[in-house]
């Protein structure tokens, strides 16, 4: 019996991440993965901007996200940062430490990752521009683009911008 319940506990717990996921996905989205990335001190690891979700993981740097809709119920979480504060005059905040996680769920968000071991999956709609090291080419990580199976080393240099899910349609008529 013991053994069905941290089974149906395991399930549960596996199965929850991607329903949450799913529930937020539609036609048109993509998706935008970063594996173990670096950057310039400086420099944004990771530029997105994404109507959807964004969720990932933060060895050692900072991170900024503007919530343009404060308030809204639903808003970034990070647990783990050692500091937090708010930008002035913006609805964007930073965090910044040694390995922190987020999450930013059913909204529009911008978000600047700054730092080393940057993990990020994003799922919906916006756009990108990625940043590795220019120095260290090859051991900066590596990114795929709207379900590619093939992985790109980040390049050392900020990419063009990149378009994650198809851009929307307008209607004529």
């Amino acid at each position: 019996m013991r053994r069905i319940v941290v089974f149906c506990v395991c399930v549960a717990a596996l199965g929850l991440p991607a329903a949450v996921l799913a529930r937020v996905a539609s036609p048109g989205d993509g998706s935008l993965v970063v594996k173990d990335a670096s950057g310039p001190r400086n420099v944004p690891v990771v530029a997105l901007t994404i109507t959807g979700a964004a969720i990932g993981h933060v060895q050692q740097g900072r991170i900024i996200i503007d919530d343009p809709t404060p308030g809204n119920d639903v808003g970034p979480v990070v647990t783990g940062a050692e500091s937090r504060k708010d930008l002035p005059n913006t609805t964007a905040q930073v965090w910044s430490g040694t390995d922190f996680r987020f999450r930013a769920v059913g909204g529009k968000y911008t978000i600047l990752i700054y730092g080393s071991g940057v993990d990020v999956v994003a799922l919906g709609r916006g756009t990108a521009t990625l940043t590795g090291l220019l120095d260290n080419a090859g051991n900066d990580g590596s990114y795929s683009l709207n379900g590619s199976p093939d992985f790109q080393s980040l390049p050392g240099l900020p990419t063009k911008l990149l378009t994650i899910g198809a851009p929307p349609t307008s209607s004529s008529g």
